[in-house]
């Protein structure tokens, strides 16, 4: 534990020092686009996917962001025939262009597909926009390629922080990440990730910053409202560079926990009684009307028992839950997590009844999106 609390310290100070001089917008992909075409929250800003679309991802596969509420989420491979004759990838306009000659340093933080390890990850930096029609990763050599020889930390066990130092070959003001070539690993039906079929990786907290002390280019503000102002995302024709670029509208993230007591359980019992559908029937109404990002519903005991059987009864609790508002919001089903917390997160003291009492509860805590203008 106190290794661990050490490395969120550094992890923190590393992050705000290099968002400083990072040459990718949006790094942590917290920012979320309004699509033009629908009028809804529907990728992250600066980031742009090859074929335009939106992946979705199986609520058992999704994995919680290393920081904040977003990350990205990067097709890699198929279970389905065809994925290896039509390469996807997703890039990003650089805030800088890349100085040949110059020296850079690359991290992020990446989760595996499908419970596998780590295997590759392609980067490719060009001084020309990549669209459909004019790049194909079928035909590139990477830049460089990055295997599990390049993580060097280990984050909550899923996420791993993969770092690199290279030389940059190009005045390129383009990244390209993807994977040019199949991986190893042949996937099975039971390890796709969504309904097509798809493998992912996902990525949080990348960053690009130069080794040198030299200052950002004249560009760099400019360079992230062009990033931002592309908002139509579901066409193969997208560009980022605009003659006039906008400022878009900012989506806010707000949270809202309702809080199940354990009184509305029996004793040892995951039923949903009818006190808890009347709070959840209520949920229902005002999620309906809201830009739902995630429901996380997280069950929680105190410290009387054992650790398993009480990590078994918050699991069991909070997966009721998540099955009955699964049920009444179906199109919310992949924004739904579900954990069972046990005795490690309680809210009150264990050596009183009262306190006892409080620990014992199921946690509903959702994220939803606000546009300000």
């Amino acid at each position: 534990m106190f290794r661990l609390r050490i490395l969120i310290v550094v992890f923190n100070f590393a992050s705000l020092d290099s968002y400083a001089q990072n040459l990718f917008a949006n790094p942590g992909f917290e920012d979320i686009n309004i699509c033009t075409e629908y009028h809804a929250s529907c990728a992250p800003e600066a980031w742009f996917h090859i074929p335009a679309t939106v992946y979705p991802v199986k609520g058992r596969f999704a994995q919680r962001p290393v920081l904040g509420h977003m990350l990205m989420v990067l097709p890699v491979a198929s279970v389905l025939p065809g994925f290896n004759d039509k390469r996807r990838f997703v890039y990003s306009m650089l805030t800088c262009p890349l100085v040949k000659g110059e020296k850079y340093n690359l991290s992020f933080y990446i989760a595996a597909a499908a419970g596998r390890p780590f295997e590759k990850l392609d980067f490719y930096f060009s001084d020309r926009e990549p669209t459909l029609g004019s790049f194909n990763v079928l035909n590139k050599t990477p830049t460089f390629s990055l295997t599990e020889q390049h993580i060097d930390a280990v984050y909550k066990t899923v996420w791993h922080h993969v770092q690199y130092e290279f030389t940059a070959g190009t005045n390129s003001q383009f990244c390209v990440i993807g994977n040019f070539f199949p991986l190893r690993h042949v996937y099975e039906m039971k390890d796709a990730m969504n309904a097509s079929g798809d493998i992912f990786y996902f990525i949080d907290e990348i960053t690009l910053k130069p080794l040198s002390d030299n200052n950002l280019c004249p560009g760099y503000n400019d360079n992230i409202k062009k990033n931002y102002a592309q908002d139509y995302r579901h066409t193969n024709d997208i560009t980022v560079i605009k003659d006039t670029p906008v400022i878009p509208k900012k989506p806010r993230f707000i949270k809202d926990t309702v809080t199940i007591p354990s009184v509305l359980f029996d004793v040892n019992s995951a039923l949903i009684k009818p006190a808890i559908i009347k709070i959840l029937d209520s949920m229902v109404d005002k999620i309906g009307k809201l830009k739902v990002a995630k429901i996380e519903i997280n069950g929680h005991t105190d410290n009387t028992g054992t650790i398993v059987k009480n990590e078994a009864l918050s699991l069991s609790r909070a997966e009721s839950v998540r099955k009955y508002l699964a049920e009444k919001l179906p199109k919310f089903s992949e924004q739904l997590f579900v954990a069972g917390k046990g005795q490690d997160f309680p809210v009150a003291d264990n050596n009183t009844e009262t306190g006892r009492s409080k620990n014992r509860r199921v946690e509903i805590i959702l994220t939803f999106v606000k546009i300000e203008n």
